[in-house]
């Protein structure tokens, strides 16, 4: 539809979204000075009697709830045409799919976040209501005077808990849906929110959906170091079996509050994720200031292939690295004590086609991590089994092809998987320089096998220190 100039008394500024069945404007109430969001339900919906009903009992239920961790309905109308639109609480920081779309949330931020989504799912079941379609676009942000908060929105597909025990339409959204929502007539109760809650939680964690029901991998085996039982409240959210779920939402946010108050949480967050604020998306051009800058730019002699110096955020480590894998960059370090190494917060880096699905075994990414040690001479070196490697090869057959490798200052082995469904070869490297002291721990995932760039790779591995 065309902008318009007013809904009533509010003043529109400009369109925030339109979904299937509505528009929402930002728009502004002049008399109270504030900004306001105003969801008006579409044209070709305006003489449909059951999506008209819905619309409008959407806005009764916010509006009787009057809920904080609701959107809240202030005023309600209806256009000329008899379309009617409702004025709510204007969200100014979008919603948590924005949040989650940069990828896998920080360990506290994502518990924080599920534990205000349960509030609001919370107050629409003891409201007797089923919410039907939760998922990150329909939870928003909005700003408060502690930083932000959560916002339950978009209850167009909700349902009278007394009503969802019979004949239910299926409804909802894939990917978040319970299996027995996608089941026209089934009946639904509240654990069909649950699901949806296990679902949303999913994402935050691992920045992607869960895989369709059945769900068999656990949030720890895409992003590691999470504590198990988080990933066990994830998975019994999700269960086929609704008897298998937490009772309700407050059962869910009950759990998720006391995993939140771990001691230790913080250490488990793993250090690709806590450092994500120093990502970023490297354009080219600055990889070739930086190849420039560094000398180490390279034709590897294979078309099409070429490698560009980078280093970490210290300068310590140089690694030469394939361009092509280079559309992100973690170079603040690591923390091998939360692998329970020796060391705090060391030089280290990760450059990958998708830093994000790093950690999933079955990911189709190609890149390289390179991780330093400064062992001490009364301390042990960390042997090769100390190292995470073999989550990067849980999708490979078979065992690994180990080599000695000497270059230089550089001794150590190296283990290479070949036969991998989506990277198709992982490589694993401890190498050691006694003479500094020193570890060097890297990982190489390529989603073809080119042994000749393993090589350059590990060849052109400089460290200062």
């Amino acid at each position: 539809m065309a902008e318009p100039e007013s809904f009533g008394r509010y003043r529109v500024l400009r369109r925030l979204g339109s979904g299937a069945f509505a528009t929402v404007w930002l728009g502004h109430d002049d008399r109270l000075d504030i900004p306001v969001a105003i969801k008006v339900l579409a044209e070709n919906w305006a003489h449909q009697l059951d999506v008209h009903h819905r619309f409008v009992e959407e806005a009764r239920i916010l509006r009787h709830a009057d809920s904080e961790w609701l959107v809240r309905v202030h005023d309600i109308g209806t256009l000329p045409d008899e379309r009617p639109y409702f004025v709510m609480t204007y969200a100014d920081r979008g919603s948590i799919a924005d949040r989650v779309a940069r990828g896998p949330l920080p360990l506290d931020e994502a518990l924080r976040l599920l534990t205000e989504i349960g509030q609001g799912v919370t107050v629409l079941h003891r409201h007797g209501t089923i919410h039907r379609d939760i998922k990150p676009s329909n939870m928003l942000l909005q700003s408060s005077p502690v930083g932000e908060r959560v916002l339950v929105a978009d209850l167009g597909f909700a349902k009278s808990i007394d009503e969802a025990s019979g004949f239910t339409a299926a409804a909802g959204t894939p990917g978040y849906m319970s299996p027995e929502q996608s089941v026209p007539g089934g009946d639904i109760d509240v654990r069909a929110d649950v699901y949806s809650l296990g679902a949303v939680a999913y994402e935050l964690l691992t920045g992607r959906r869960p895989p369709p029901p059945p769900v068999r991998m656990p949030p720890s085996r895409v992003r590691a170091g999470l504590p198990s039982a988080l990933d066990e409240l994830v998975m019994t959210s999700l269960a086929e079996n609704r008897e298998d779920r937490p009772s309700d939402a407050t059962t869910f946010t009950q759990r998720v509050r006391a995993i939140r108050m771990t001691p230790d949480l913080r250490v488990r967050s793993p250090w690709w994720v806590r450092h994500r604020s120093v990502w970023g998306r490297i354009g080219a051009a600055l990889l070739v200031v930086l190849a420039v800058l560094t000398g180490a730019s390279a034709a590897t002699g294979t078309p099409g292939v070429t490698l560009v110096g980078v280093n970490d955020s210290t300068g310590t480590i140089h690694l030469a690295v394939p361009l092509a894998w280079t559309r992100q960059m973690q170079i603040s370090g690591w923390a091998p004590h939360e692998l329970g190494l020796v060391g705090g917060h060391e030089p280290g880096m990760l450059i990958a086609t998708d830093v994000t699905a790093w950690r999933d075994p079955a990911a189709p990414v190609s890149g390289v991590f390179a991780g330093l040690l400064r062992t001490p001479a009364d301390v042990e070196a960390p042997s090769f089994e100390d190292f995470p490697h073999f989550s990067g090869a849980a999708a490979c057959s078979g065992p690994p092809v180990r080599r000695h490798f000497d270059d230089g200052p550089w001794t150590g082995e190296v283990l290479h998987w070949r036969g991998c469904p989506a990277p198709a070869s992982f490589t694993a490297a401890r190498l050691h320089d006694d003479g500094r002291g020193l570890v060097l721990y890297l990982e190489i995932r390529q989603t073809d096998d080119r042994p000749h760039v393993v090589e350059q790779i590990l060849s052109g591995v400089r460290v200062t220190a």
